[in-house]
C-alpha cells in the first residue's frame, strides 16, 4: 500500500476531512446540527477515501467540492431568509466555496494515479 502522501488527492482528502470533523464538532457546541451532521458525514468519507486510495480519494474529492459549490450558492440565497435551516453564516459559506474550490481543483487537476 502506498503512503498517505503519494498524491495530493489522498492528502487534501485526509487534511480537509480532519478540518470539517473539527468545524463539524464546533457546529454541535454552536447549536447548529443539521450543519454538523453535514460535515461530520463528509469528513468521515472524505477520511475514509484518503485512506481506501488514490482513486476513491480523487472521486470524494470532486464530490465533495461540487457539494460545498451547490451548497454554497445555495446559502448565498438562504442567509437571512427563514429557509436557512442551516443556519449558514458569512464565515460558513466562505469556508464552503474555499472548500469547493481546492477539493476541485484537486480532484479535478492533480492526477497521478495513471502512468507518465
Amino acid at each position: 500500500m502506498r503512503a498517505l502522501s503519494s498524491s495530493p488527492n489522498r492528502i487534501v482528502a485526509l487534511a480537509l476531512g480532519v478540518g470539517f470533523g473539527g468545524y463539524g464538532v464546533f457546529a454541535v457546541f454552536t447549536g447548529r446540527p443539521l450543519l454538523a451532521a453535514l460535515f461530520l458525514i463528509a469528513a468521515a468519507g472524505l477520511v475514509v477515501a484518503a485512506v481506501l486510495g488514490i482513486a476513491s480519494a480523487r472521486l470524494a474529492n470532486i464530490i465533495a467540492g461540487t457539494a460545498w459549490l451547490v451548497l454554497g450558492y445555495a446559502g448565498l440565497f438562504l442567509v437571512g431568509t427563514e429557509f436557512n435551516v442551516m443556519r449558514l453564516g458569512a464565515l460558513s459559506e466562505v469556508a464552503l466555496f474555499a472548500a469547493a474550490t481546492v477539493h476541485l481543483a484537486v480532484g479535478l487537476g492533480a492526477r497521478r494515479d495513471v502512468a507518465a
